[in-house]
């Protein structure tokens, strides 16, 4: 009887843990989609110009699965993609090639000048400062609003000024992995195998989460499942506050 019993309770573990709606398996269903969108990333940027366009549609999924929604990966990541495309490219390629020419100036500056010379570093290192803060916020509004990129590019700045604690703490986050990779040994190679399989996707969504507060707090957005709202300063005709599958359901 006792074994009966215990063969029982194993039984009803088992089927509780195979349960569409329990923990471990909403768990595993989360893994699966990090790993999922992260590849998909991956893929999605390798011609690099479009790394903006895919970054949205990463942090599409990423918000869908804070909020707890029903997730479509393939469709939800691929419509914001092709919609926040061109938006996502041309804020991506400015900002690549102003990140390529600061750095470089930077670089020139610390490795060929010395003594007073050194302050020539300060603008273009704050001038980078700016466009990376402003970067934290911009992609990841494209993948949540249909404004226009002259709004998305005024509220992205106003977050990354209005929220420096979270800004600067996301951009310490990301240059500390930058800097260990850069160092090519042994930690950094096993670094760059996680960001390939499941890293950036992780990164995503600790970014998400801050984010999402600062959003909240700002107005933009509320933490009931699926609301958001219109943002605030966005006086131009353009906002529009419903996301992209709320347009779809509205066709």
């Amino acid at each position: 009887m006792y074994n009966l019993f215990i063969n029982e309770r194993k039984w009803f573990f088992m089927e509780d843990f195979f349960k569409a709606n329990s923990p471990a398996m909403r768990f595993l269903t989360t893994v699966f989609n990090l790993i999922a969108v992260n590849i998909l990333f991956l893929i999605t940027s390798l011609p690099i110009i479009t790394i903006g366009a895919a970054f949205t549609g990463l942090m599409k999924v990423i918000f869908e699965i804070l909020e707890g929604e029903e997730i479509f990966l393939f469709r939800d990541f691929f419509r914001a993609y092709i919609s926040n495309f061109l938006k996502g490219t041309a804020f991506w390629v400015p900002y690549m090639l102003l990140w390529a020419f600061l750095g470089y100036d930077i670089f020139l500056v610390w490795s060929r000048l010395e003594g007073t010379s050194f302050w020539m570093m300060i603008p273009p290192i704050l001038f980078l400062l700016l466009i990376s803060s402003v970067a934290v916020y911009m992609l990841p509004l494209l993948s949540l609003f249909k404004d226009s990129f002259k709004t998305l590019l005024k509220n992205a700045l106003f977050l990354a000024i209005g929220n420096l604690p979270t800004t600067i703490m996301i951009l310490i986050l990301h240059s500390v992995i930058i800097a260990i990779l850069l160092k090519f040994d042994s930690f950094s190679v096993i670094l760059g195998s996680l960001l390939f399989f499941i890293g950036i996707s992780l990164i995503a969504l600790f970014d998400a989460v801050f984010i999402r507060r600062t959003l909240y707090k700002a107005g933009f957005i509320s933490l009931e499942k699926g609301t958001k709202n219109a943002p605030e300063g966005t006086d131009d005709g353009s906002v529009s506050d419903a996301s992209e599958d709320d347009i779809a359901e509205e066709n």
